[in-house]
Order: C-alpha cells, then sequence, then structure tokens
C-alpha cells in the first residue's frame, strides 16, 4: 500500500446534522453517525467551500451613500471577480431554495430548533406574524350595512383622526383633505358608493383596531362591509380609490389577519395597481394599454405602489410564496416629503428589499454592502424602526446562507440595531398600536440572539424575552402566548445544550482532580513560589492563536462566525 493511502482518510462531504454538531461524518447516505443517533441526515448539494473575507465588513462601503433615497441600488456596489462569478454561477434550484428559507423568519426558526435538538422536526409556523392572526374576527358574527349604518358622523371623525395619527406617518398613501370631504359628503347625501363607502370603511376599521385592545361588533362590521363592497367592485376596471380601499384593507390583515388572506389581498392590490397604470411614470406617451392613471396625481401614485409593493414583498417573503413583481416598472422616485410623513423611511428600504427576491442572485459583496448600509441608517418613529431591524435580520440570514462570516464590528452593530428594536417594539405597546412588527421582530431578536451565542446576544435575551412577555400580556391571544412559549422552549433548548457542555467538562475535570495535579506538577516540574507564575506566559501564547479576544474564545461561534473560526 503506498504511503499516500496509508494516511488518514477526510470526507469531502458531510451532512449538514454533522456539521451542526462538529461530528465527523463518513459521507455515507444516511452517514454512520445519523443512523446511530436517528438523526435526520440531510446533504446540502452543490455547495462550494469557499472562505469570505473578512475584512470586507471592517471597512466603510463608500459605494452606497444611505443619505440618498433616490439612488439606493443594490446593482451599484462594486463586486469583486470572484463574488460575481459565484454569483452568477449560482443559479441553481437549491441556492433558489436556500435563498427563499433565508428570506422566511419562520424557516430561520424551524432550522434553529433542529440545531439545538436535531432529533425534533418541528414543523413550520409563522410565529407572532402579528399579534393577533384572526382572533380579532372570531370573537363577533360580522354583518353588513352601510358606513353611516355603523358608525356616527361624530365616531367616524375621531376614527378618521386616530387613523392619520397612529398609520398614516407609517404608510402615507391617503389625501387627509380627500378624506374629510368626504366624510361630510357622506354623512350629508346618503348615497352609497362601493369603492368610496370601502374606503370610510378601511380607514374606521384601522381607527378602530389602532384605539383598542379589544375588538368590538363596530370594527368587525366594518371590515365585513369592506370586504363586500370591494368584492362589488371585481368586475369593473380598477380605479384609484377601489385600490385604495383594497391596500387599506391588505394593511388591517398584515396587523390583525391571517397569512394567506392577506397574501392573496396583496397579491390582488399589486396587479390591480398595474392594471390601472399606476407603474407608469410617463403618462403621456402613447399606449394602447388601458390606464386610469389621470384620475390621480403623480405622488399620490408613487405612495400607493410603494407601500403595497413593501407590503406584498414581505408576506411573500415570511410565507416562501412568490411575490408580485412589476414587467412594466418605470423608474420611480420618492413621493415628496410631507409634515408628519415618515413613510419614506419604509420606502428607502425597498430596494434592498427588492434585491434579496430569490430569483435574483445578488453576490456576497452587494449583500454585505447592503447590510453595512442599512445598519448605518437612523429611522425616526418605532414601526420604521422595526421594518429596519427586520429588513437586517433578513439580510443577517442571507449571508449566513451562503456562509459569509460576519466580522466583529458588524455583530456588534446588529446588536445595537436588535436593542434599537426591542426598545421599539415596547414604545409601540406603550401606544398600544398593534403593528405587525410588534410581536414579530423581538421573536426573531430571540432566535438570532440565540443563533449568534455570545456573551453580548445572551446579555440581551433578558429584554427580548420580558418584551414578547408584556405584549402577550397586553393583547392576550394565542399568536402572542404561542411565540412566548416558543421563544421560552427555544431559551431552554439552548441552555440544557450549555449543561450538557458544561457537565462534559466536568466530567474532565473529575478525571484530573486538582489535588492529583498539584502533586503531578510538583514531581514533574521545579517548585514554585506561589504556583501561580507557570501564567505568566499565557498572554504571550494566546496571541499566537486566533482565539485571542476572550470572549471569542468562549464562544463556540456556531452559526454567525463558525467560519472565521477555522470550525468549517
Amino acid at each position: 500500500m503506498t504511503p499516500s493511502m496509508t494516511g488518514r482518510k477526510r470526507s469531502r462531504l458531510a451532512c449538514q446534522t454533522c456539521r451542526d454538531l462538529k461530528r465527523r461524518c463518513d459521507g455515507a447516505r444516511p452517514c454512520g453517525t445519523c443512523v446511530r443517533f436517528e438523526y435526520e441526515c440531510i446533504y446540502q448539494e452543490g455547495k462550494a467551500r469557499k472562505s469570505r473575507r473578512q475584512q470586507s465588513l471592517e471597512q466603510p462601503v463608500s459605494a452606497v451613500k444611505p443619505s440618498t433615497p433616490t439612488a439606493v441600488r443594490l446593482s451599484s456596489v462594486q463586486a469583486s471577480p470572484e463574488d460575481v462569478a459565484v454569483s452568477t454561477s449560482a443559479v441553481t434550484p437549491h441556492n433558489q431554495a436556500r435563498s427563499l428559507e433565508a428570506n422566511s423568519g419562520s424557516a430561520f426558526v424551524r432550522k434553529l430548533a433542529l440545531r439545538l435538538d436535531p432529533k425534533k422536526n418541528p414543523r413550520m409556523h409563522t410565529f407572532a406574524w402579528n399579534a393577533f392572526l384572526g382572533s380579532r374576527q372570531a370573537k363577533h358574527a360580522p354583518v353588513y350595512r352601510t358606513v353611516t349604518e355603523i358608525v356616527t358622523l361624530q365616531r367616524m371623525q375621531d376614527l378618521t383622526a386616530v387613523y392619520f395619527q397612529q398609520v398614516d406617518p407609517t404608510y402615507s398613501f391617503i389625501d387627509r383633505r380627500e378624506v374629510t370631504r368626504h366624510v361630510q359628503l357622506r354623512w350629508t347625501s346618503q348615497m352609497v358608493q362601493q369603492a368610496p363607502d370601502a374606503v370610510l370603511c378601511g380607514v374606521a376599521a384601522l381607527g378602530c383596531l389602532f384605539s383598542q385592545v379589544h375588538s368590538d361588533q363596530m370594527e368587525m362590521d366594518l371590515v365585513e362591509s369592506a370586504r363586500i363592497l370591494l368584492e362589488q367592485t371585481m368586475s369593473t376596471p380598477a380605479t384609484v380609490t377601489s385600490i385604495t380601499a383594497w391596500l387599506l384593507r391588505v394593511v388591517y390583515l398584515r396587523v390583525a389577519g391571517t397569512h394567506y388572506e392577506a397574501w392573496l389581498a396583496s397579491s390582488m392590490v399589486m396587479h390591480m395597481i398595474e392594471a390601472a397604470g399606476l407603474t407608469v411614470v410617463d403618462s403621456s406617451s402613447e399606449s394602447a394599454l388601458p390606464s386610469t392613471r389621470q384620475e390621480v396625481d403623480a405622488d399620490t401614485a408613487r405612495r400607493i405602489v410603494l407601500v403595497a409593493q413593501h407590503l406584498n414583498i414581505w408576506m411573500s417573503f415570511d410565507m416562501g410564496l412568490t411575490r408580485v413583481s412589476f414587467s412594466n416598472m418605470s423608474v420611480m422616485a420618492m413621493p415628496t416629503p410631507r409634515t408628519g410623513d415618515y413613510s419614506y423611511e419604509i420606502s428607502e428600504l425597498l430596494p434592498f428589499s427588492i434585491e434579496l427576491d430569490p430569483e435574483r442572485k445578488p453576490s456576497a459583496a452587494e449583500l454585505e454592502a447592503a447590510l453595512h448600509t442599512v445598519l448605518s441608517r437612523v429611522h425616526s418613529i418605532p414601526p420604521t424602526v422595526l421594518a429596519q431591524c427586520n429588513l437586517a435580520l433578513c439580510l443577517c440570514r442571507r449571508l449566513r446562507s451562503i456562509e459569509v462570516s460576519l466580522a466583529e464590528t458588524i455583530l456588534q452593530k446588529i446588536l445595537v440595531l436588535t436593542t434599537n428594536g426591542i426598545q421599539a417594539a415596547q414604545a409601540i405597546l406603550a401606544a398600544r398600536a398593534p403593528w405587525h412588527h410588534m410581536a414579530y421582530v423581538p421573536f426573531q431578536i430571540v432566535c438570532v440572539l440565540l443563533a449568534i451565542d455570545t456573551v453580548s446576544s445572551i446579555s440581551q435575551l433578558r429584554d427580548a424575552m420580558q418584551c414578547l412577555k408584556d405584549i402577550s400580556a397586553v393583547y392576550n391571544t394565542k399568536a402572542t402566548e404561542d411565540a412566548l412559549k416558543t421563544a421560552r422552549s427555544l431559551v431552554l433548548l439552548h441552555q440544557r445544550g450549555k449543561e450538557m457542555f458544561a457537565s462534559a467538562l466536568n466530567d474532565i475535570l473529575k478525571v484530573c482532580p486538582a489535588n492529583q495535579m498539584d502533586t503531578l506538577l510538583s514531581e514533574t516540574s521545579p517548585p514554585l513560589s506561589d504556583g501561580t507564575e507557570w501564567m505568566d506566559g499565557f498572554p504571550m501564547d494566546f496571541s499566537n492563536l486566533q482565539y485571542f479576544d476572550m470572549e471569542q474564545f468562549l464562544n463556540p461561534g456556531f452559526f454567525w462566525n463558525a467560519g472565521s473560526n477555522g470550525m468549517i
């Protein structure tokens, strides 16, 4: 036998379970380890093992200007030839599915649970997608009535004020003067108009949602009446008024409804927008295609399109479903700023969100630059802070899915943003404004903190768990209870894993007790004055190791920076 055949043999391919558990894999299908312990043996095909450059995140990215809203494009970031090659060659069904999983917070939770306990096979579940998941509608039997029969003029004016105080600063796509004018006309003429009445019902329903913790019959009747009115408009061409009413329904369903109902309504709005020609900037050009663009000014059209895109993209990402994209989309400028309007902060995040589509293939450098830009942004109000945090966490998952390790400086910025996210969720809870990210982002933060698994990240867990507990106490629904229970279960699994490591280390120390070590040292070494001089060489020795940073030395670096620690 030749010398080359007598050396240690190492499998060129290891299953994901053995990678996660840091065990030697024989490369069989299933491998010996998974057969022995009855684990699920999964191989990730087509993975190219490439070392990533840590310094790419430690230096400012000059190609991206976070303060320029109209120029935020991932494609403008310069990528290295290697990254371009990886990006263009990675167009495979497997990598597309991997991107789809990384975009979904639900899939991330499932993979985290599998990592903590590979014997379990938890089902996919959109935990904390919002605080209600349809429970508000389930408490009452809705009845269709006209808007003037459901609410009085004074009540309608109060609910309209709540809407423009709580919802409009984040999703600003309605002209307040037009709504006020139509309210006065509607209670004067008493004439039913389907689309305008649906707008009023949608505004009033959101006013109820953001002004009372528990639903009442009025809120449910408003939601049901808006739905019936909108269904009656589907046989006619889409108008700006009907699109606005549908978009109000999408916002309500995203905050309080169920997943598929909200996603279907969102997809319908996107198709209606395209059919109405709102995505075409130059309406003066000759076209045989139908368009209702003349009914609305360009600024309002931009606001409708951007809010609808934002909602459809993230609902599709969360559920792992296809988003609706515009085939004839023109380059759209940001809306004109309004006093008290912060929807531009959501709109400026949109180009990054679009590039995360699994159909697209952003390179590692582009994703890194996007994460750097998003982390550097400053947002003004809690709902947009949570949107920023949600996007940053998704970018982290995407980078990890292509095995890009994050630099320590970026990890610290992520922890700063997660702290801001928890504070924003608490502020939303205190205002009794149950935005959909109120519970969703803190739940995802818990998962990410466990995955990062450093002293700094674990120290944040208390605040994140307390936030989920406070939300569950105020909005006591099955959705918030399940989110809190699941987060606690993940923390418990993490604790048990740490206890297993501690137990193994304790067993090792029992084999070599301290008194035997003292005897051994006294027999093999010259006597020391106080028994501590032998430690003087530790700093010099550690300076030559990769693990010189104490937190990094104690951190397994399992999820986010395993590659940088030389573990994979």
